[in-house]
């Protein structure tokens, strides 16, 4: 019973903490099945031992999800984000903004930004842009999907850090998924994810991007991996 007692506080209060970040920005990580892939969207609303998102969409259209399905949970904070192992329970479409709601199956986790080791470095690569995984900007226009050349600024197992030339700046959005090529110590692999954020550094000649990873193959992971260790090593 104690065990119960325990598990119901812990539970109450990763509630409580959900109710403080309403409005905050909200990534959904669902790691295998057909929509495997990371979504954007935003925590809208705590309610009834739950709590509501609003819908990620995949092309213009409500992602389809299933009841019960699992998926990880990450939510914005200064200076860190909250993560926990959480299953879909319901959709409310009838709503002025469509709701996905969802119980978390364990307490918030904090955890600091970098997770990784992250080292500087200068590698040449290819990025193809491949979609907007939730609704679109208004507005916005997006890039062309074609390939377009950037460096590898820095580069760690969970991201990397591009730099893209001024005159195709608009290539690169905030929001918008990528497929990367590139190759190290002679390998090359491909690598999908996401541009989590754009920094404008007043660099004459190039704007960066914050580049995350939807995941890492081990084959992939053992040389990024390797890579990292020597150039480590090196610097020491």
């Amino acid at each position: 019973m104690a065990v119960v007692r325990d598990a119901e506080r812990e539970y109450e209060q990763s509630l409580k903490q959900l109710e403080g970040m309403i409005g905050s920005k909200v990534e959904i990580v669902i790691t295998s099945g057909l929509y495997k892939g990371s979504y954007s969207s935003r925590l809208e609303e705590v309610s009834g031992g739950l709590g509501a998102l609003s819908h990620p969409t995949l092309r213009g259209a409500l992602l389809p999800v299933l009841r019960n399905a699992e998926f990880m949970l990450k939510i914005e904070a200064p200076n860190c984000f909250y993560q926990a192992v959480s299953v879909f329970i319901r959709s409310s479409v009838n709503e002025s903004v469509p709701l996905l709601w969802f119980r978390v199956s364990n307490p918030l986790e904090k955890v600091q930004r970098r997770m990784f080791v992250r080292i500087p470095c200068n590698i040449s690569a290819n990025v193809f842009f491949l979609g907007y995984d939730s609704e679109r900007p208004e507005g916005a226009k997006l890039p062309p999907q074609k390939w377009f050349e950037a460096r590898v600024s820095d580069i760690s197992l969970g991201g990397c850090g591009l730099s893209v030339k001024r005159n195709i700046e608009s290539y690169c959005i905030e929001g918008g998924r990528y497929l990367l090529l590139s190759k190290i110590g002679g390998v090359g692999f491909f690598i999908a994810g996401k541009v989590i954020k754009l920094f404008d550094k007043k660099k004459e000649n190039t704007i960066d991007a914050g580049f995350a990873y939807d995941g890492l193959a081990a084959s992939i992971e053992k040389v990024v991996g390797t890579f990292i260790r020597q150039q480590e090593l090196m610097s020491r």
